[in-house]
């Protein structure tokens, strides 16, 4: 949605849109994450609302009514400065692969050596793509997912935390990204390292659903390859991509094959 402006005395007074789940981070001057509210709220049309009621002590007394208003309150609200155009859904596809494409893949990808140590090839596997499965295995983001339940310290977890923007900003190999472009990859990073932008499935009955092929189709890919894809489908027993639907020729599973014309690596390409 946006950016808001914090007071020097730590207050923030702005607008949001109505009728939408929101919820608030603080930034740095280089736009990466503070600290990270992990639940969300709803204001309606015409409604104030405040921190306060959820952020205090329950047993404690209201403050005194002598206390200075807060510096943010002093001026008129603040609108939300956008996020690189317009409101929309994040989407891994369109905001970041990009990048990887422009600036890593020339070494980072299927067949390369830089690539084996990790590959950020935008290819469709069974779930999710190429880059965002090895970036999430190899852990070189520090995102929580669902959990831990526990409250989390400031930089604990988020771009400040993650292998990745640290190699970024170190200097890669002379890779220099744009200003955009940096913002984008810690912007994803600290909402969470999403993939998809909405909760839709589009293969509800598949694999995870997300794969395009069905049960029987998958059953029969790992008769012919030897690779459980069932089972590599849970989040603890992810081994890496097994499959490029871009690029099928180089679906790791069908590493084990030497010979083209074999039949079983025919009918399983």
């Amino acid at each position: 949605l946006g950016t808001v402006p914090v007071a020097e005395d730590g207050s923030a007074y702005f607008e949001v849109p109505c009728d939408r789940f929101v919820y608030f981070q603080l930034l740095d001057e280089n736009k990466m994450m503070v600290q990270s509210m992990r639940s969300g709220t709803i204001v309606q049309s015409g409604e104030t609302t405040g921190c306060v009621g959820c952020h205090e002590n329950r047993l404690g007394a209201p403050a005194q009514l002598n206390r200075k208003i807060p510096m943010a309150l002093q001026r008129p609200l603040s609108k939300l400065r956008g996020w690189r155009g317009k409101p929309r859904l994040f989407n891994y596809i369109k905001e970041v692969q990009p990048i990887f494409d422009k600036h890593c893949v020339s070494c980072h990808d299927y067949n390369k050596d830089e690539g084996k140590k990790l590959n950020l090839a935008g290819d469709r596997t069974s779930t999710f793509n190429t880059s965002y499965n090895e970036l999430w295995r190899k852990k070189y983001i520090s995102s929580i997912g669902a959990g831990p339940f526990e409250t989390q310290q400031a930089y604990s977890w988020g771009s400040h935390a993650s292998k990745l923007v640290k190699v970024i900003r170190a200097g890669h190999y002379d890779i220099k990204l744009t200003k955009a472009e940096f913002e984008t990859i810690v912007t994803w990073i600290d909402l969470n390292g999403p993939y998809y932008p909405r909760y839709d499935s589009a293969y509800p009955d598949n694999l995870a659903g997300r794969c395009p092929f069905n049960n029987k189709q998958i059953e029969r890919l790992s008769e012919l390859t030897g690779i459980p894809f069932v089972k590599l489908a849970a989040h603890n027993n992810n081994s890496g991509p097994q499959l490029s639907f871009d690029r099928p020729h180089l679906s790791p599973c069908l590493a084990k094959f030497k010979d083209p014309s074999n039949p079983k690596y025919m009918e399983a390409l």
